[in-house]
């Protein structure tokens, strides 16, 4: 949801399509501008948000590359990292959702595993008591990106020493441009038990539900509204109705049919292929069974 005019109003422009969980961004996501909220707004957007009852994440700028092989680069991503998450612990935010970047042709090895996992630890070690998550994102593939495959977030993971309040964000698109065939139940339950392999399902504390516009295994990020690519209303009916994901919140990333973003259409897509499986809507606090899953 846009922030614009101040993050207390992604609330209320949420209910207007129909939305039950947010994310948003709380500084240009293009550039390297640290967020800048005043007390009052913080102040201002917990109390919005605590009367919502909505759980909310921040999503990371894009320009953050811990594989890089640049020290400025680097430096900059931890420090982005860093003004994020301890604002998400001051807002009350589940997190920070973002990608760990691209080693840029210079290989995924012990190496630069260990010290995107040590940077990472600098993030979480500079306050203990912080409660958001960081949030590990699959990626799409292109670029010489970290973390296509499950198995590079897990070693990530398991090289930070598998700390609680770290979480991972699933993205459709992402996953089914690497080649993960989730838009057939068979792939699908294959998929998601090579996650719970690598990372554990109870860390999956987010789903970024975007269909794709490109066939699987493309390597390439190209998002559609729910139901109009690969994926189709077949795909997310399966992931929906899927337990592992029953009680994590699905953030829409799509184009919009008006070209603006997410919207009403997507969202009571979802809602009604939820309502077809059986399943209700969620009873207890999106925020407390996040973080109940998380620490397990």
């Amino acid at each position: 949801m846009s922030s614009a005019g101040g993050p207390h109003l992604v609330f209320e422009r949420a209910r207007a399509i129909g939305a039950e969980a947010i994310q948003l961004f709380v500084s240009p996501p293009q550039q390297w501008k640290a967020p800048a909220l005043g007390d009052d707004e913080i102040e201002r957007f917990n109390r919005v948000r605590e009367a919502s009852g909505m759980p909310v994440f921040f999503h990371g700028v894009y320009l953050m590359n811990f594989g890089s092989q640049d020290q400025a680069i680097l430096e900059k991503s931890l420090a982005s990292l860093l003004a994020y998450h301890r604002l998400a612990g001051r807002m009350g935010v589940v997190g920070t959702i973002f990608h760990v970047g691209s080693h840029l042709g210079a290989g995924f090895d012990g190496a630069l595993v260990e010290r995107i996992a040590g940077m990472l630890r600098n993030v979480l070690d500079d306050d203990p008591g912080n409660p958001a998550l960081l949030i590990l994102e699959n990626n799409a593939g292109q670029g010489n990106c970290i973390g296509g495959h499950f198995a590079e977030l897990g070693a990530i993971v398991r090289a930070m020493g598998s700390p609680p309040n770290v979480g991972i964000c699933l993205d459709t698109c992402h996953a089914y441009a690497m080649g993960y065939d989730i838009a057939s139940p068979a792939g699908l339950e294959a998929a998601l038990e090579e996650l719970d392999r690598e990372l554990g399902l109870a860390r999956l504390v987010a789903v970024h539900a975007n269909d794709t516009k490109l066939p699987r295994g493309t390597f390439r990020d190209r998002h559609e509204n729910i139901g109009e690519g690969h994926l189709g209303t077949v795909g997310f009916r399966a992931l929906i109705a899927h337990p592992a994901v029953a009680e994590v919140p699905f953030l829409l990333e799509v184009p919009g049919f008006d070209g603006h973003g997410p919207d009403r259409k997507n969202v009571l897509r979802l809602k009604r292929l939820r309502s077809e499986a059986g399943l209700p809507a969620p009873k207890l606090p999106p925020l407390d069974r996040i973080r109940r899953a998380a620490e397990r």
